[in-house]
């Protein structure tokens, strides 16, 4: 249907643009022929007018494709932004178009014309082209700011509710599924600059005996304590995620295994040096040690078979007694 009325307002503006031209060339061709002249450019105006509408309203071919169903509420947002805007600019360079023609045919016609109420009427048309193409002009530029605006709010609510998916809400870490991202990002890092990548897994050794102790209000700050410890032996692009209840991940890129274990036993050090602190009750402190396993990254090996290692590691740390590096 609507490729019908486009054919039909087509041929309607082709015929209107031919009469015109024909009127102007011949001006004794028919009686009273301003009046069919002035008829044949309005004509030719509406067409014009119409096309441009059903141009805007269509719907968009190379649209963005359609999201599937477990997209979430914002992502579907952006994307009918998106499709907006794309119907927005396929409408206005549609319409661009429309008055490209307009300006061409005048063109050609001007310089032929010898009476003044002939050029009035031409002059007339491209009148009111120019203001219908600035009011589109207009019209996409509030409608592209008001688009920008939403796009830009609704890819802040996406970022946030991104970061909040990827970080413990304890420890403000990263949470397992964030570490399985960068971890894996890393590794196809470190493969294409053939670099070394090393993976150290933390335990703080009895952790079970502060809960059942102090309770676990008690547990969870030493677990804030014990992530803010690791933070700050963190440099450039290493990265520190809670990788399940007590057990902590740190990724090391460009970093051997050598180095790893000496991060490792620094902080080891750090913590046999310090007593925990329990907030509000100065008197309650505890000595906080941990295990670690360190594993370097190998030829051709993927994700779970470097973190098996580094766990294996670990578990040679706790069966030779725990507060101990195994690399």
């Amino acid at each position: 249907m609507r490729f019908a009325l486009r054919l039909i307002i087509a041929c309607l503006s082709g015929i209107s643009g031919i009469a015109a031209l024909l009127f102007i060339l011949k001006p004794d061709l028919i009686e009273d022929q301003k009046t069919w002249l002035l008829g044949a450019i309005t004509v030719l105006l509406i067409a014009s007018l119409v096309s441009t509408t059903l141009s805007i309203m269509a719907p968009v071919a190379a649209a963005p494709e359609a999201l599937p169903e477990e997209a979430s509420d914002t992502d579907r947002q952006l994307h009918g932004e998106a499709v907006k805007v794309v119907s927005q600019l396929r409408g206005f360079v549609e319409a661009s178009g429309n008055f490209k023609t307009a300006l061409a045919k005048a063109s050609d016609q001007l310089p032929k014309m010898l009476k003044a109420d002939q050029v009035q009427l031409v002059i007339s048309y491209l009148m009111i082209e120019n203001d219908n193409m600035r009011k589109r002009t207009a019209d996409l530029q509030g409608n592209l700011e008001q688009s920008q605006r939403q796009i830009e709010k609704l890819k802040s609510h996406l970022a946030v509710a991104e970061e909040q998916g990827l970080s413990d809400g304890l420890t403000g870490l990263r949470n397992r599924r964030g570490f399985d991202i960068t971890l894996a990002a890393e590794i196809a890092s470190a493969r294409s600059g053939h670099k070394p990548l090393s993976l150290i897994i933390a335990d703080i050794d009895h952790f079970k005996l502060v809960n059942d102790r102090y309770g676990h209000q008690t547990g969870d700050d030493v677990l804030k304590w014990f992530a803010r410890m690791l933070s700050a032996n963190m440099k450039g692009r290493d990265t520190v995620a809670r990788y399940g209840g007590e057990e902590f991940a740190i990724i090391l890129p460009q970093t051997t295994v050598e180095n790893a274990a000496n991060l490792a036993g620094q902080i080891k050090q750090q913590l046999e040096a310090k007593l925990w602190t329990k907030p509000g009750a100065p008197n309650t402190s505890l000595r906080i040690t941990a295990s670690f396993g360190v594993a370097q990254l190998g030829e051709q090996e993927g994700t779970s078979s470097l973190i098996q290692r580094a766990d294996a590691k670990l578990y040679e740390c706790k069966a030779n007694g725990r507060n101990r590096v195994a690399a």
